[in-house]
């Protein structure tokens, strides 16, 4: 099961993903954060990933989509991870960072 947490602050859209990103995760609550992130235009959107206990091929395109949408509007988009493998995965030209106070 999959928990969405997300806050905007000092201009930055923090969305941390909780608990399990796979192919059991409803598809209704990614298409919402989709369209939270395109309505809203945020200029930097931060996805921590330290709370995932685990990602599979589902939920790794999940990740991906959100890429395509925040190149799309424009958006900085930053992944925090600990393990740095799904910056790795996603693009390796991801700023290493792990936490979210190293954002701000």
């Amino acid at each position: 099961m999959l928990e969405i947490n997300f806050e905007f602050r000092k201009g930055i859209f923090f969305i941390r993903l909780i608990g399990s990103l796979s192919k059991e995760t409803p598809i209704g609550k990614i298409n919402e954060l989709n369209e939270l992130i395109i309505d809203n235009k945020f200029k930097y959107v931060v996805i921590n990933t330290n709370y995932l206990n685990m990602v599979d091929l589902t939920g790794l395109s999940y990740l991906i989509e959100v890429c395509y949408i925040t190149n799309e509007i424009a958006s900085n988009l930053i992944i925090c991870d600990k393990s740095k493998l799904l910056r790795i995965l996603l693009n390796d030209n991801f700023p290493n960072i792990s936490t979210e106070i190293e954002v701000l």
